[in-house]
């Protein structure tokens, strides 16, 4: 007797998908026991955080205004009038700061323990680009404050990448919308750390995640050679 598929709503019969099947094809991979280490799981941390911050910063872009006379007072504004203003404002910062730690600790790790090796060196080369472009946004954030702190900032990080090779000119003049610090210029960090950023970010998460799945965890190599000399050892006895 064939079995026949219960199907629940409109969901179900607008979209006939074997929902169990794609769920063990996205989260029923078993897991190797090295996993339940904490600094196995510091990639999931900053993807997290990342939905957080899209979140937080959504909320705080309805009242962000990116120019010179008016960002500093609506940031102010932000945290002293509008209710749970500086909730939100805190959960974006100190998830902005643990994120960037969360991502290096996991850069770290995965170099430290070989996980970079062929035939993991997309997922190696993806993750170094989601570093950079993690403190790309903890910089175009900080600088879109505009204190004297954050001025200064903007000032030495357009220096360097100015000292780019090729495209440092150009690209200074991009971040800055001209040829110094001006009008235009947290107009231009805004969009680069509202959008274009983000955008980068996401696709690349999407792009890592991919490569991880196709690959496999790696496994725990300091483990391995353990078994293995241990194993030899028994063999001598």
């Amino acid at each position: 007797m064939e079995e026949v598929k219960k199907q629940n709503g409109w969901i179900d019969k607008s979209l006939p998908i074997d929902w169990e099947k794609v769920k063990e094809g996205a989260i029923g991979e078993i897991l190797p026991h090295h996993m339940k280490l904490w600094w196995y799981c510091l990639g999931g941390v900053p993807a997290l955080l990342f939905m957080l911050l899209v979140g937080t910063g959504i909320l705080l872009a309805f009242h962000y205004v990116p120019h010179p006379d008016k960002a500093y007072e609506s940031i102010a504004h932000i945290t002293n009038d509008i209710p749970y203003g500086w909730w939100v404002r805190s959960l974006h910062r100190m998830g902005a700061e643990i994120m960037i730690v969360a991502v290096s600790l996991h850069a770290i790790r995965v170099f430290a323990t070989g996980a970079y090796r062929h035939p993991r060196e997309l997922c190696w080369v993806s993750g170094a680009l989601l570093l950079l472009l993690t403190f790309g946004l903890g910089f175009t954030g900080y600088s879109m404050i505009y204190t004297q702190q954050s001025y200064w900032a903007m000032t030495i990080g357009t220096g360097i990448a100015a000292k780019i090779p090729i495209i440092g000119s150009y690209l200074s003049r991009f971040m800055l919308g001209g040829e110094a610090i001006g009008p235009n210029t947290l107009n231009r960090f805004f969009i680069i750390h509202a959008a274009i950023l983000p955008t980068l970010l996401f696709l690349l998460i999407i792009f890592h995640v991919i490569v991880l799945r196709l690959h496999g965890v790696a496994e725990h190599v300091v483990g391995m050679q353990h078994e293995i000399v241990r194993g030899l050892s028994r063999d001598d006895e």
